[in-house]
């Protein structure tokens, strides 16, 4: 965490563990996630609380009318998202202190239920019948009762996954899509002069939504397809981009070939053709790769299931 932060939070009484902080405020529990990544919002709360949906809106419209710099929220099922910005880490520092006034102030004004009612039923708890959860990666207190609630219905949603149908065709027509654009912008790059990762990037994505949305069920066979047919997909628009020159230029020349003698001709006559295909084609394999793997990485975390709370 930035150091500013973290000398922030610390002298609040909050525990800081890496980029994260937790404490209370105002008796509201509260997590804090720092992450210099996401440009819009890099400082986000989890205020956990319990309120009424007639609270929430009361809640919402208070901060809407605060007008808060750069401030955005959403509302959770065990309280509300806060997310900040600043110009700088020191200037946000200076104002979190008036921010958290107003959010804290409006809390406690609706009469959101803090740390002594479970953030889920409302509900009076203690340390004997609640239990701190890490839930969407913040700490939420609720009761055991709502733990043994929330952990049935995890385990009912992972059941009903596993007992949903695959859809490997469906699912392998939206990759065949991703895989095609992928391929395309590929040719488009190398007749620019590059050889990108960037199309295996996108036709990674685009596969996995695309495969997704057709309704193929969301699971590890579907990286194994995605990747697999992004692969295919590359290698063959290399092969049919050369195919397509080559027959392109022995027409130019009134040579009476076609393409695919073409390719074979300069293939075997020209070591420099030779040499620049399979130059291309192992980069366009190797980046292909790199960005498969990456996108796995991202979309691999994106389908891991729950177990429990």
């Amino acid at each position: 965490m930035n150091k500013k932060l973290e000398a922030y939070f610390s002298e609040k009484g909050f525990s800081v563990n890496g980029n994260e902080a937790y404490g209370f405020v105002r008796d509201y529990e509260t997590s804090v996630y720092f992450n210099t990544m996401d440009s819009s919002s890099p400082l986000k709360f989890h205020i956990a609380f319990y309120a009424t949906d007639t609270q929430k809106n009361k809640i919402a419209e208070e901060l809407k009318l605060a007008k808060i710099k750069f401030l955005k929220f959403d509302f959770t099922k065990f309280g509300i998202v806060i997310g900040l910005t600043a110009m700088t880490w020191g200037k946000l520092v200076e104002n979190l202190p008036e921010i958290e006034s107003k959010i804290y102030g409006t809390l406690a004004a609706s009469g959101a239920l803090g740390k002594n009612y479970c953030a889920c039923c409302g509900k009076e708890i203690d340390a004997k019948n609640s239990k701190k959860c890490k839930i969407d990666g913040f700490d939420v207190t609720i009761s055991n009762e709502c733990v043994d609630k929330e952990n049935s219905a995890i385990q009912q949603a992972n059941e009903d996954f596993k007992n949903a149908p695959n859809n490997y065709l469906k699912g392998f027509l939206g990759a065949l899509i991703g895989g095609v654009v992928g391929a395309a912008l590929s040719v488009v790059l190398y007749l620019l002069g590059f050889v990108s990762a960037l199309s295996s990037i996108i036709a990674v994505l685009l596969g996995a939504f695309l495969y997704a949305k057709f309704g193929g069920k969301e699971n590890k066979m579907m990286l194994v397809i995605v990747a697999a047919t992004t692969i295919v997909c590359l290698v063959i628009s290399h092969f049919a981009t050369y195919i397509a020159a080559a027959g392109i230029a022995a027409a130019e020349e009134g040579l009476t070939m076609n393409a695919f003698e073409a390719f074979s001709f300069v293939m075997e006559r020209s070591a420099e053709v030779s040499r620049a295909f399979y130059l291309d084609l192992v980069l366009i394999i190797v980046f292909a790769l790199i960005g498969v793997a990456c996108e796995i990485y991202y979309i691999s975390k994106k389908i891991k299931r729950k177990t429990s709370i």
